[in-house]
């Protein structure tokens, strides 16, 4: 139910939904709200009440509309509204409505919207694309068209053809290439062009979790990654992560209070005398201080103990440029931190980290940093962690 049958009907008789149509596997009419209408002018809407801007479109060239089309059929179609003000469409949505229903009446309002007492009255669900407004519910009509009717069966060659795609089970899609196998000096991923179907599949979905790790964190957060096929996955993108090389020269420099104020990632100001800024290239990457500290003010842990009670240099570690989190610019900063405990001639460099932090961890024990127990300060879920130098 459109003001813009043509527009909405060229659209969806194109490609593959065209050729569904032709083969008889589904079928999409649009139908002219203005036809409906019983003035001359074929007017469908009017000022609202209370005042306001804009026009409404009119409950009744709505309800003759849909009452025409229901008559077509033997039992009542669902009807959708496509608004701003419904619940945000998923791809479970399109596989309920494509399992649920086989008519499905789909209203696209225009101006300020339609009637409310159309809706109160026939309208059996309300749907919007996401939290934005468009002119008209023509674009929302389309997208939700597409979205169900590729899931009915016939409509795609094969099952897979959307079950490989992205939201289908909770992931988004691996990235696609084709042919040539180089192109603009980029070539396909070598694994790609092995035939090994098995190494395929598993790379598809290693690049199918992190990417949805990385863009749609709302979606990893609710997948069952517990199996063991993809925990070995998940260790393996760690290790990669923690090995993925910076690609400018990195530096470590003094830092004053200004450098701190300048840096929006940077979360505590260590003493100016005690802190330091690690570079990629021209730009701050990381900050960190590192400040003397004798046995006796060493940290108590509850479970364990230092390995020494020698002089040693307390490192902090007081953020780093979100953009480089999945590299080994730890590994530098690392490094870093080491030079600089020479350079002071300290033999030892102690640490606390969060324990949920695991990449964190992981980068100090890959440096040779010995876990030493759990920090005895406050409610602390922090842990002791020592490097001697060598």
């Amino acid at each position: 139910m459109t003001l813009f049958p043509d527009t909405v009907g060229d659209v969806l008789s194109e490609s593959i939904l065209g050729r569904a149509q032709e083969r008889d596997y589904i079928r999409i009419l649009t139908h002219q709200i203005r036809d409906y209408t019983q003035n001359k002018q074929k007017q469908v809407d009017d000022y609202p009440y209370g005042g306001g801007q804009g026009a409404v479109m009119q409950a009744d060239p709505l309800y003759q509309c849909w009452k025409h089309i229901c008559g077509q059929h033997q039992s009542k179609p669902h009807t959708i509204y496509l608004s701003p003000c419904g619940k945000t469409f998923t791809q479970e949505d399109a596989r309920r409505l494509a399992r649920e229903y086989d008519h499905l009446i789909l209203v696209c309002g225009h101006y300020e919207g339609i009637d409310q007492r159309f809706i109160d009255g026939y309208v059996d669900e309300e749907i919007s694309l996401g939290d934005f407004v468009l002119t008209g519910g023509e674009i929302a009509a389309m997208a939700v068209a597409d979205a169900v009717c590729r899931l009915i069966p016939g409509v795609l060659s094969h099952d897979a053809c959307f079950e490989d795609e992205s939201h289908w089970n909770g992931l988004l899609e691996y990235p696609q290439y084709s042919r040539p196998a180089q192109w603009h000096g980029m070539e396909v991923p070598q694994v790609l062009t092995c035939g090994d179907h098995k190494k395929v599949e598993r790379w598809r979905r290693k690049q199918s979790l992190i990417r949805t790790r990385d863009r749609r964190p709302d979606l990893y957060a609710k997948l069952d990654l517990s199996s063991k096929e993809d925990q070995k996955l998940l260790a393996e993108i760690r290790a990669e992560e923690l090995q993925k090389p910076l690609t400018l020269p990195v530096s470590c420099t003094p830092a004053t209070c200004e450098d701190w104020e300048n840096i929006s990632w940077s979360y505590a100001s260590p003493m100016p005398s005690h802190g330091y800024l690690i570079w990629h290239g021209d730009q701050p990457a990381a900050c960190i201080s590192l400040s003397p500290l004798n046995a006796e003010e060493a940290l108590g842990i509850q479970d364990g103990k230092w390995s020494a009670q020698e002089p040693s240099l307390w490192l902090q570690f007081h953020g780093q440029d979100p953009a480089l989190v999945h590299t080994n610019l730890m590994e530098h900063v690392l490094s870093c931190a080491r030079d600089l405990a020479r350079e002071a001639g300290i033999g030892w460099i102690r640490t606390a980290a969060d324990k949920r932090k695991k990449a964190q961890l992981e980068h100090l024990k890959a440096a040779g940093f010995q876990y030493r127990g759990n920090l005895s300060r406050g409610q602390t879920r922090e842990v002791a962690y020592e490097l001697r130098l060598k």
